[in-house]
């Protein structure tokens, strides 16, 4: 802990004001346009809007993960006691809150479901292999657990920011003892659904194939990136003056700590859940690998690979890395794209079994971040962008790393 003079809140702007409403329409219409344009694209494909489920899943996956990333770091910061982050907590906190519009954007993939999972074609249902399993793979069962993954992910994230919020004008420190007394159990269920979501939004795709690691694998994927996201809204907010002084370069080589550290972590859980499948050699489980390695879709798995994990690990290694603001921006906006991509390469060759650039998921990307950014600014504007009455926002704001 250092001695020295902490800056304070009055050292720097900590509302949105004016630029909250003028980012929150440049964003909305820029999701709005987005959306429109994948549609239209998706309509003059002749498949039945096919592709267009496909572009839609992928990005619906992935700001759903970076928002369950946000999440499960808000539980996590409590059931530590950390002090280091409660500077930035509050953007995590909008981060996560955002559930009930992501219930929304649920909504075109339950309505999509014919067009993208292969256990609604009745010849696959009534297969042996299925026999086990349509009792839970149906329309009516997977509706069903989709309202319990948002009714319990909103609820936690609503209960933080709305209580945070309220700390805020209270001060009343038994907030924050809540806080740490339920967030274990709360981490235990949000951890619990956020696995089952990944075998019913993605592993599904392919019923007849399991990995009883995927969804740690989904997990992984947009915990790293929900800090690269986070590095960038930090710095583009200190770009416009806010947050200049009470987010200093040691909370940012936390950032990058952090990127380096689950950067490796995702390449280990790919890593071991491709070679157990790879090492027992059995067909039903090996085929979905297979349809990722020919027909191009191996050149984008290597490039995957070398982009997700070898480079942004190298990349980050170094203390000065984590510390040199232009290149943390680098390497946040790099994860953020090698990860897109890792979905992109999971999801799309069910889709097309030879490798494709697809500009409608190109253009759900832009539709469905404009909305998710527009919603976590929308939240934004209700009040500081830190948690101004935390009991440990002093320690956060004299944090330094050994």
């Amino acid at each position: 802990m250092a001695h020295h003079h902490a800056p304070t809140l009055q050292d720097t702007r900590t509302t949105l004001d004016g630029l909250g409403p003028r980012v929150f329409a440049t964003s909305l219409a820029i999701g709005l346009v987005g959306l429109a344009a994948a549609y239209g694209l998706g309509a003059a494909q002749g498949d039945g809007l096919r592709h267009f489920a496909f572009a839609y899943l992928l990005n619906f996956a992935f700001f759903l993960a970076i928002s369950l990333g946000a999440l499960i770091f808000i539980g996590i910061m409590y059931v530590t006691r950390a002090s280091w982050n409660v500077v930035i907590r509050r953007l995590a906190e909008v981060m996560a809150a955002v559930m009930p519009l992501l219930a929304l954007m649920c909504i075109p993939v339950l309505l999509l479901t014919g067009r993208i999972y292969g256990w609604t074609d009745p010849e696959i249902a009534s297969s042996h292999a299925m026999a086990h399993k349509v009792g839970f793979l149906n329309q009516g069962a997977f509706t069903l657990r989709w309202v319990i993954y948002f009714t319990v992910w909103s609820g936690y994230s609503l209960f933080y920011w709305r209580s945070s919020l309220a700390q805020d004008r209270s001060g009343d420190l038994k907030i924050t003892r809540r806080f740490e007394n339920f967030s274990g159990f709360a981490l235990m269920i949000c951890g619990i659904c956020t696995a089952m979501a990944a075998f019913d939004l993605v592993m599904s795709i392919d019923p007849l194939w399991f990995s009883t690691m995927f969804g740690v694998y989904y997990w992984a994927g947009g915990f790293v990136s929900f800090f690269a996201v986070l590095t960038l809204l930090t710095l583009g907010l200190q770009r416009t003056g806010r947050l200049t002084r009470i987010v200093s370069g040691e909370h940012l080589h936390d950032y990058g700590k952090a990127m380096f550290a689950f950067t490796f972590f995702w390449g280990y859980i790919a890593f071991s859940q491709y070679m157990l499948y790879w090492y027992a050699n059995i067909p039903e489980e090996t085929a979905w690998y297979l349809l990722r390695s020919r027909n191009g879709w191996g050149e984008v798995a290597r490039a995957t690979l070398f982009c997700t994990f070898a480079l942004p690990w190298l990349g980050l290694v170094s203390r000065w890395a984590k510390r040199n603001r232009k290149v943390l921006a680098f390497w946040a906006v790099w994860i953020i794209v090698a990860q897109w991509l890792n979905l992109y390469w999971v999801i799309m060759p069910s889709y097309s079994a030879s490798a494709m650039f697809s500009p409608i998921a190109v253009a759900c990307f832009v539709g469905l971040g404009g909305l998710w950014l527009a919603g976590i600014t929308r939240l934004a504007m209700g009040g500081s962008l830190v948690p101004t009455r935390d009991p440990r926002l002093d320690d956060s704001l004299r944090f330094e790393n050994a």
